[in-house]
């Protein structure tokens, strides 16, 4: 089961940088912000599991939300990682049926909590919530279309090497590092540990990454994005 802090600090709280509330009308503002407090995770603490009640999306404030599902063999399977400024969890707010997925915190962060029928009301007050809403479901669909074709067509060398560019791009340190475990990357990828490791090591050899604990660098980003793109293996 889900665990969760609310946050009880109201005092000049905004709503969250996204997309979903640009241009939001100050009385929907209010109205979200009133509505349900933020809530804190730790790293590591599950918000959701696969099965539980829907009926509420989530913003991330800050930190980064995992979205992930467990396969019949037991290997889980990342389908997407939720960094700060974006939203997760609006098809099962809509509809108000049970989780698909499992999310889980993979830092320290903050969310701020949207139930059905305060999306509802929040959009009659300010339609064009509506018409964000509909074109980030469509984003959503797009995604899951694209990773679905990526497991179906793609060589894991290919795989990860879209991947890991996707992570840099999102996620990456000032510094241009990705903290991410070699067991989370071939979660990401739908891989094993084992494959992931032996590709990574390989690219390390090639000086296309380095590799700490932890920790990936990208050393030479546009040979990633010619293997992350080429129709051959490399």
């Amino acid at each position: 089961m889900t665990a969760s802090t609310p946050d009880p600090g109201l005092t000049d709280r905004t709503v969250p940088i996204s997309r979903l509330f640009r241009g939001i009308t100050d009385d929907a503002c209010h109205l979200i912000l009133t509505s349900a407090l933020p809530l804190k995770l730790k790293k590591g603490q599950r918000l959701f599991e696969r099965g539980d009640p829907g009926g509420t999306m989530y913003v991330v404030m800050y930190g980064r939300i995992e979205i992930s599902v467990i396969a019949a063999t037991g290997r889980k399977i990342s389908l997407n990682l939720i960094s700060s400024g974006n939203c997760f969890g609006e098809v099962n707010m809509i509809d108000n049926r049970n989780r698909t997925a499992s999310a889980v915190a993979l830092e320290p962060t903050s969310l701020q909590p949207i139930g059905r029928g305060t999306f509802f009301a929040a959009a009659r007050l300010c339609p064009e919530m509506a018409i964000a809403i509909a074109e980030i479901l469509c984003e959503r669909v797009r995604w899951m279309s694209d990773s679905v074709e990526d497991y179906a067509l793609l060589s894991l060398d290919r795989r990860l090497a879209r991947r890991l560019t996707l992570l840099h791009d999102r996620f990456s340190r000032t510094d241009g590092a990705i903290e991410i475990s070699q067991s989370d990357l071939a979660d990401f990828a739908g891989a094993t540990r084992e494959s992931t490791n032996k590709i990574l090591m390989h690219w390390k050899s090639l000086g296309l990454i380095s590799l700490k604990r932890r920790t990936i660098h990208l050393k030479d980003r546009a040979r990633l994005d010619q293997i992350a793109h080429e129709t051959d293996s490399y």
